[in-house]
């Protein structure tokens, strides 16, 4: 016989998922009937395309056109937003739900020049995976995950987000200004601020990213070897005692500090720097895999 995924949330007691794919077709149907519904001139649409809101109340209209997708009583419109935030798919913006995945790209001169508007504090920091490009949707997920904690916010004009891209966000951290920017091989970290507030809060931020990935990446700077594509350098302990990254296009070229830009030390010093959670070691403790228990001594020491 055929094998199936069941699937069950824990937000949702009483829903099981019996065909999953059959569910996210529809859910994918339902996000592009959204994104390219260009003639409605329903405010809800047009807040969705443009500024990545949605409501219970959107839903409700669209889910006229899906009734198998859902079940009264059991799974309605609230159900589905719920998932979603499980899922990380949408964050909690007011008393409506913000999702990035809605929003529209902008293209390199624009990131240029939204970028030229702030001059970064100090010099930018990369997020990456040395063994791979990051997940696609990372940075939308990443996005809603920052959301979820208190100290990350949108800036927002009124109730509308103020600069919201699917590849370029603006947010704060605290009373940080923080420019979030997907290039695909990696997400750059742009921070607007008091100098002094910088050195406090940076290694907050790195953290806070850090955490929101699953599989966790690894962090560099915005190499200044002038190729045409945007791609990071590379730190290691050993260069960083000498003051240097390299370039991840060509190993052989090391750069000191002071090509970066401003004061690159304010990353550098927290690029390798990471301790784990002790939760996070006992995880690996709790595993109970022996060729782990090096790895758990070695983050110990």
């Amino acid at each position: 016989s055929d094998l199936n995924v069941i699937l069950y949330y824990s937000v949702l007691p009483n829903v099981v998922f019996t065909n999953p794919q059959s569910f996210l077709n529809i859910v994918t149907e339902i996000i592009t009937r959204v994104v390219y519904n260009k003639d409605s001139k329903d405010p809800l649409f047009s807040r969705a395309q443009n500024e990545g809101i949605i409501s219970v109340k959107l839903i409700e209209w669209l889910k006229l056109d899906f009734p198998q997708a859902f079940k009264p009583t059991m799974f309605e419109a609230k159900e589905l937003i719920t998932l979603l935030l499980h899922l990380g798919v949408v964050s909690k913006c007011n008393n409506e739900y913000f999702m990035p995945s809605l929003l529209k790209g902008l293209d390199t001169k624009g990131i240029e020049a939204l970028l030229s508007l702030h001059p970064d504090t100090v010099a930018p920091c990369a997020v990456y995976n040395e063994k791979r490009w990051l997940e696609c949707g990372a940075f939308g997920f990443l996005i809603t995950s920052l959301l979820s904690s208190d100290r990350w916010t949108l800036v927002l004009d009124g109730v509308r987000p103020e600069c919201a891209y699917s590849n370029c966000i603006k947010m704060y951290f605290e009373s940080m200004l923080v420019t979030l920017v997907d290039y695909a091989s990696h997400i750059e970290i742009h921070v607007h601020g008091d100098i002094d507030d910088c050195q406090e809060l940076c290694h907050d931020i790195k953290l806070s990213v850090f955490d929101a990935f699953k599989v966790k990446p690894q962090f560099g700077l915005v190499c200044p070897c002038g190729r045409s594509e945007r791609h990071v350098a590379k730190c290691t302990q050993a260069a960083l005692k000498r003051k240097q990254a390299f370039c991840s296009k060509n190993p052989l070229k090391k750069f000191p500090w002071n090509r970066f830009g401003a004061s690159p030390e304010v990353w550098m010093k927290h690029i390798c720097d990471y301790t784990p959670k002790l939760g996070d070691l006992m995880n690996e403790v709790a595993a109970v895999i022996p060729a782990k228990w090096r790895l758990v001594g070695v983050q110990l020491k």
